[in-house]
């Protein structure tokens, strides 16, 4: 079992900022905060510490896990199309897109998809109706020739039909960059602004707050975390990353979510003494 190594924390000057994925990394699939980390989140806070949610979640579904934690600051959302505030909750930075080209592109490959756009407000506006949007968003129906001009966070395009192969074939088709794609129960595209990722927006933020990007901190453990690995001071990547996630992390914590979040701001907290 992987523990984090507070050497780590010898390799940067104390964080100002630490920003941590949700899901996979603060939160389970239970979506409970658990309190070891409500207590180690404090911990660093009252050390002066910026603590920062950075996520693919949208601003909605974001909100409610940052009160949860007790955090009332900043947030990083839609990968980093969105800085947000938790008190008031407001959007402060919207980097946005027409979707309209790509929607275009992709009709005539994908026909009977079904073509949804997030709003910076973390409102999916879907041409066809479905029920409950990723983990709860609010869903709205309109016509696809609205959908099409409406400014997008992300737009998402899924497919029943594709089940399958999936969809990476209309990736290299199209030379779509910023994408992701899998397959649950249905397929699904994931398109955000090109060369947009959680590290530009920390970096914009840490611009607006005066903060050394060198003395920042990153945990995450998926592939939407790898640029903000990479651009942290000291990147952690979780014990079930993939290896390729691991590539860009300097250190490695436990493989609980929560629990790996906690081992290192604990030991960010005993390094301040």
């Amino acid at each position: 079992m992987t523990h984090f190594d507070p050497a780590a924390l010898d390799t940067i000057e104390f964080p100002q900022l630490i920003a941590l994925d949700i899901d996979g990394t603060l939160v389970p699939q239970d979506g409970v905060i658990r309190h070891r980390v409500i207590e180690a989140i404090k911990a660093v806070q009252e050390r002066g510490v910026e603590v920062v949610l950075a996520t693919g979640r949208s601003l909605s579904t974001t909100s409610p896990i940052a009160r949860a934690a007790r955090l009332d600051g900043w947030l990083v959302c839609s990968n980093g199309a969105i800085l947000a505030t938790v008190e008031p909750e407001t959007v402060i930075e919207a980097v946005t897109f027409k979707p309209k080209d790509f929607i275009d592109q992709m009709l005539p490959l994908l026909p009977n998809a079904i073509y949804s756009v997030e709003d910076a407000w973390g409102v999916l506006n879907t041409n066809v109706a479905f029920r409950g949007g990723p983990l709860g968003m609010a869903v709205r129906e309109m016509p696809l020739e609205l959908i099409r001009e409406l400014d997008a966070a992300r737009l998402v395009v899924r497919s029943e039909e594709h089940m399958e192969e999936g969809l990476g074939h209309i990736v290299e088709a199209l030379g779509l960059h910023e994408v992701q794609f899998g397959v649950a129960k249905v397929a699904w595209l994931d398109i955000g602004p090109k060369d947009l990722n959680k590290a530009y927006m920390l970096g914009q933020l840490c611009t607006r707050l005066d903060l050394n990007p060198t003395r920042t901190i990153a945990i995450g453990d998926g592939d939407n975390d790898i640029r903000m690995l990479e651009w942290a001071g000291l990147g952690v990547a979780m014990g079930t990353a993939s290896d390729e996630v691991r590539k860009y992390a300097n250190a490695i914590t436990h493989e609980e979510p929560g629990v790996g979040v906690a081992e290192v701001l604990e030991a960010v907290a005993k390094h301040a003494n």
